[in-house]
C-alpha cells in the first residue's frame, strides 16, 4: 500500500507530459498554501500576544481612572461652608 502512494521519478517519467505537469503544479500550489497557512498562524500568535498586553494596559488605566473618579467624588461630596463675600457698595 505504501508503494501505491509514493510518487517516484520513474512514475513521473512514464506519465504523459500533461499529467506530470498537472501534478507538479498541484504540488506547488499545495506547498504555497502550506506556507501561507504557516505565516498566517504565526501572525495570529503574535496578534494574540499583543492583544493580551494591550488588555493588561487597558485594565491598569481603567483602575487608575476609577481611583481618580473616586477621589473626585470624595472631594465633591465634602461640604464646604459658604464664605461670605463682602461686596463693595
Amino acid at each position: 500500500m505504501a508503494n501505491a502512494l509514493t510518487i517516484t521519478p520513474e512514475i513521473l517519467q512514464n506519465l504523459p507530459p500533461e499529467t506530470s505537469a498537472g501534478l507538479i503544479s498541484l504540488v506547488t500550489i499545495i506547498q504555497t498554501v502550506g506556507i501561507v497557512f504557516i505565516v498566517y498562524f504565526i501572525f495570529q500568535i503574535v496578534n494574540i500576544i499583543l492583544n493580551i498586553k494591550r488588555n493588561k494596559r487597558i485594565k491598569r488605566i481603567e483602575k487608575k481612572v476609577d481611583q481618580v473618579d473616586h477621589k473626585i467624588n470624595k472631594l465633591l461630596s465634602k461640604k464646604h461652608k459658604p464664605k461670605d463675600h463682602k461686596t463693595k457698595a
